[in-house]
């Protein structure tokens, strides 16, 4: 019964180890801005607009000409006027990020899953040797949902209400272990 069992998930695993591997859908934009690049343009395009801080989002940036043969760098400034890194996986937390290929969007640069941490004007500043730089303002909105301290509250009822089953439970036990070594 047993080798069975292990026959069937190993073939199970064996046939959909090619869906697993399959390539990834490509990325759905849903809103695009052009900005000044030197004497040429940026598209900057984004997979969910409007932007809202502490949401996850793509962003891809595609100079005319496309990006065979070219590097760059982007800077996000914080609404407070800050450099501030991202915290994207594969990047060195540094607020000038090197610009790298968007795994879903392979034609252009990009941020995979990356969310602002703070509602209000980012700016994005880029700079690509031999062409020129440009500047992307962003505006985040408020944070989806309701504010964090509502959201822990609630969350953490369930633990409340188990530590205190779990504090009576644990009185009672004792009291009686203290009553039966004392009778």
């Amino acid at each position: 019964m047993r080798l069975l069992l292990a026959l069937s998930v190993a073939s199970v695993m064996i046939l959909s180890a090619p869906t697993a591997a399959a390539q990834a859908e490509p990325l759905t934009v849903v809103h695009s801005e052009r900005i000044s690049l030197g004497n040429t343009t940026l598209t900057a395009s984004f997979s969910d607009w409007p932007i809202k801080a502490g949401r996850s989002l793509d962003f891809t940036f595609e100079p005319a000409g496309g990006i065979e043969g070219r590097g760059g760098t982007v800077r996000a400034i914080a609404p407070s006027g800050q450099p501030q890194a991202l915290g994207i996986v594969g990047l060195d937390g540094e607020a000038d990020m090197k610009l790298q290929r968007h795994p879903q969007a392979r034609h252009a640069w990009g941020l995979d899953v990356v969310a602002l941490p703070e509602e209000g004007l980012w700016r994005f500043e880029f700079t690509v040797p031999g062409v020129g730089t440009g500047t992307l303002p962003v505006l985040a909105g408020p944070m989806p949902g309701p504010p964090a301290a509502v959201s822990w509250t609630f969350g953490m009822i369930p633990w409340a209400i188990a530590l205190v089953v779990l504090g009576r439970r644990w009185w009672r036990v004792r009291k009686a272990t203290v009553l039966a070594w004392s009778g």
